[in-house]
Order: C-alpha cells, then structure tokens, then sequence
C-alpha cells in the first residue's frame, strides 16, 4: 500500500458487504479513516471491527440513505469522530426485477429512493463539509445498467441512469470549490448477492463480456480508490465503466 489515501476521511455507504466492503478496506489500507454507512449492523459494525483489529480508524453508523435524518446524523457523526469528510462513496443500492406494469408505486419509491435518492442526499450534506476546506471527492457507484437496458429492471436502470445524470451536474456545480464527482459503472461482480444462484443461471452472464468472468469487488474498488487520489487530479464529471468489455460489442 502506498498511502495514498493518508490523513483522509471517507464515507463510504453500503460499506457492510460486497463492493462497499472492498473498498472500505482498501481506502483503509492506503491510510484513510473510513465510515461505514450500512442499514445492517451485524455487517456494517463487522468490517468496523476488523480495520480496527488491524490499526485503522473506522466508525460505524447505522444509516438508511433514503432517510434525511439518518444521512444528517452519520455525516455529523463523521464530522463528530474525525473533523472533517475528505471522501464520499455512493455505493449503497438496492435492485428489483420487474418490468413497468408489474412494478407498484412502491416499489418505484424503495429503489429510486435508496439508489437515487440516497445518492443526492449523501451528497447535499457531505458536499456543505467538503465546501469548509474548498476540497472533496464524490464516487457514485452506478452500473452497466447505467449505460445499457436490461430486461425487468425498469426501476434499478432507472436509477442508476439517473446516478450518471446527478454526478455530471455536481461535477459541473462544484469543479470551482476543490470538489471532484466521478461515476464507475461496474458490471457483474462476485458478491454476496450472487450466493445460491445456480451456476447455470450465471454462466451465461459470466460469457457476455470480453474476459467471459464476473469481477472480483476489489477489481471495481481500485477503480474507486483511482478516482479519489491525486492521480486523478484532472479527472471529474467522468464515468468509468468496469465491464470486462462488455460495452464493446
């Protein structure tokens, strides 16, 4: 590890497993203090207490993005344990697979509130802290279906077409306060989501990019971790598509 991350602090919501998790330790092992944002306490507090065991500086904090209140309270909370937010990281997501007719109001509101929604909320209150010391840096994790259509998932396209859309204006609102906003658009990958599918439900999808396999998340996080360094000094509104390819054909 080479530090690159040093002294800085880095929200990183839906850190309690699968990509979130990722990065959350990598960030940690080039020097950042993380703040895992997580609805689920066993998971999110469980990666907590891992960097700690091995001498990193992470804060757990039990958030529902879609909630004003909650996302107010863990970024004070960040403010609170560390002095400031250095990094934030919008990863957390919800998915549904319904086409329109059959997906009810309530459903729209759950994904687009979690995906979309929880995305603009984080970055309201992150973005008034990263305005304090006139520097920042915003991921918003949105996905192949970001950039493509999928059968039965009008919802989670949706709002992760919308992700790319948000992260270009708060690229362009805030480039003159020292804030960067970048998307990665990852395509499949091997998390938690994907235990008990069975094997033949998923080869078809592991052949439909160029490398014929799904990512590992710490492929993706690298990516992440890419965009908030200082090696991506000139590198905002921009949207990096992790896809093994897929995009190409």
């Amino acid at each position: 590890m080479s530090g690159r991350l040093d002294g800085k602090v880095a929200i990183i919501t839906g850190g309690g497993s699968g990509l979130g998790e990722s990065t959350a330790r990598l960030f940690a092992g080039e020097g950042a203090k993380v703040v895992i944002a997580d609805v689920n306490v066993e998971a999110g507090q469980g990666v907590v207490d891992d960097l700690r065991s091995v001498g990193s500086e992470a804060l757990f904090v039990k958030t529902n993005v879609a909630v004003a209140d909650d996302v107010r309270f863990m970024v004070e909370q960040a403010v609170n344990r560390f002095r400031q937010v250095d990094v934030l990281i919008n990863n957390a997501g919800v998915q549904l697979e319904k086409a329109v007719p059959d997906t009810t109001e309530e459903d729209w509101d759950f994904v687009l509130g979690v995906n979309l929604k929880g995305a603009f909320l984080c970055s309201k209150y992150a973005i008034r802290e990263m305005r304090k010391q006139k520097s920042g840096n915003i991921v918003c994790i949105s996905s192949l279906s970001g950039v493509v259509s999928n059968p039965r998932q009008a919802s989670y396209n949706a709002s992760k077409h919308g992700l790319i859309g948000l992260a270009k204006c708060m690229a362009q609102d805030h480039a003159m306060e020292g804030i960067r906003v970048n998307v990665v658009c990852p395509g499949s990958m091997n998390t938690p989501m994907l235990d008990g599918v069975p094997e033949e439900h998923l080869a078809p999808y592991r052949k439909a990019n160029l490398l014929q396999r799904f990512a590992d998340p710490g492929e993706v996080a690298n990516c992440v971790l890419f965009l908030v360094s200082d090696d991506a000094s000139f590198v905002t509104g921009a949207v990096l598509v992790a896809d093994g390819g897929y995009t190409t054909k």
